[in-house]
């Protein structure tokens, strides 16, 4: 028997997080793509605000109610975890931890990131150097990755001890060989599904049209010299 676990809204943002967060993260590296990042960046923030939200009211085993995040919930797990019997809807003690870590550390990661643009740019000054800003922007983009990895591994885990219940499928498909309750979407939901797209897209491309800052400019500045006394 099969249940369908995972709605369109949640399926689509998991997708569009891991590519918009990949991109980012590998734009962070190209001064001369800044732009790029910026767009990525809000793409990410904007898809993490949505999703934070649609945990408020979303559906069964999209809400947040629903992670089983308590410690005795955690200890269950990790005694039962190699045993077929016990199977979980939505998700597991484990991965509840850290889809939420995840949630976190991408909002931080993502504001971090603007107030640095703001406080380089004079548009905003929040207190807190730029140093400091940025630091913070790269230790939480390290850290969102790592919780990538174990998200990954934990896939991988439950695919090779509990292949039966089809968790990696389910996040193409929606749906699990499990039997429980199926997860509906009410007209409420379809109409935050459709902001949720638009939105995201919407400010990444405001994003994009921000003024690069004088500190990059230079350095853009300065590898073309570079570059051109390189060619000399």
């Amino acid at each position: 028997m099969t249940t369908y676990i995972w709605t369109a809204p949640t399926r689509i943002f998991h997708w569009l997080l891991a590519v918009g967060f990949t991109v980012a993260f590998i734009l962070g590296d190209f001064d001369n793509l800044s732009n790029l990042h910026f767009a990525f960046g809000a793409f990410v923030g904007v898809l993490i605000f949505f999703r934070i939200l649609f945990g408020l009211f979303g559906p069964i085993y999209s809400t947040f109610k629903d992670f089983p995040i308590g410690l005795k919930s955690q200890r269950e797990f990790i005694n039962t975890f190699f045993s077929k019997e016990k199977t979980y809807a939505g998700h597991n003690p484990a991965a509840s931890v850290i889809m939420l870590s995840i949630l976190f550390v991408g909002i931080i990661c993502s504001v971090s990131g603007y107030f640095l643009y703001a406080n380089e740019s004079n548009v905003l000054n929040i207190g807190i150097n730029e140093d400091s800003l940025e630091e913070l922007h790269e230790i939480t983009a390290n850290l969102f990755l790592i919780l990538v990895a174990i998200h990954l591994l934990g896939i991988l885990a439950e695919t090779l001890f509990h292949k039966k219940t089809g968790t990696l499928k389910s996040i193409f498909t929606g749906y699990k060989n499990i039997e429980s309750k199926n997860a509906k979407l009410n007209g409420f939901h379809k109409i935050f599904l459709v902001l949720w797209l638009i939105i995201p897209f919407y400010v990444s491309y405001l994003a994009y049209g921000l003024p690069v800052n004088s500190k990059e400019q230079e350095n853009k500045i300065e590898n073309n010299e570079n570059y051109d006394y390189d060619d000399d």
